[in-house]
């Protein structure tokens, strides 16, 4: 069924039946009660399946961009990170940094490092390492200069223990591969400490969706069931 609104206020149903914005007002004052109580109990039901799901807590670490460390032209180049200006004689580049710590290679430390494939109860480490990088987020700011590199984890002192693990990788990474014999443009701002907030789930915003999810539902089925 296609709905449509006319120009003078009127929503078409179909092509036989249509329904005037004055009626639809007065079927939702008549059901406005049974409405209501609808969407608060589905956004009720929300609020209690959220407070059973497990907690999830994102620790985050800052470091400042070896670019920006150097006082590379690189960050203003209109290539950015891709201008030939920043070389690997300069040192690591944010874009490098990333690669190594997204690596199949790097990956593998951190798992066998915190144990994760008992932590996330998976069959192989092919599997662990899928969740990790899902749990993971490294991005590159250059307006700010900043590398931050986020982990999610049911363990607010195991989520800013990794974060902390993947900064001790970049030597580690760099000695393994050889990348660049300087490590002084590797300058962490902040360390991850353990997150007091949980960042999932977020129980005021479930409960608004499924407040909004029910009332659209059963507004519709009052509408349409006062024109079958």
């Amino acid at each position: 069924m296609v709905i449509y609104i006319t120009k003078k206020g009127a929503i078409i149903l179909n092509k036989e039946e249509y329904i005037s914005l004055k009626e639809l007002w007065r079927i939702l004052l008549i059901k406005k009660w049974q409405i209501i109580s609808v969407s608060l109990g589905a956004a009720i039901i929300a609020m209690v399946v959220s407070l059973f799901l497990p907690k999830t807590y994102t620790a985050e670490a800052v470091l400042l961009m070896p670019e920006a460390a150097s006082g590379s032209s690189a960050l203003s180049s209109p290539l950015g990170l891709l201008s030939p200006r920043f070389t690997s004689q300069q040192g690591l580049s944010s874009q490098v940094i990333k690669t190594v710590l997204e690596s199949k290679k790097c990956l593998e430390k951190v798992v066998r490092k915190f144990n994760l494939n008992k932590v996330y109860h998976s069959k192989n480490t092919e599997d662990t390492i899928d969740l990790l990088r899902q749990r993971t987020k490294i991005g590159i700011f250059n307006l700010t200069g900043e590398i931050r590199i986020q982990v999610k984890d049911r363990s607010p002192k195991r989520a800013a223990e990794i974060c902390n693990y993947y900064i001790s990788m970049i030597d580690t990474m760099n000695t393994l591969l050889k990348l660049t014999s300087d490590k002084s443009l590797i300058k962490v701002l902040d360390y991850a400490s353990p997150p007091r907030k949980k960042s999932s789930p977020k129980i005021k915003i479930n409960m608004i969706i499924a407040f909004l999810v029910a009332f659209f539902i059963i507004t519709s089925y009052y509408v349409f069931s006062k024109n079958d």
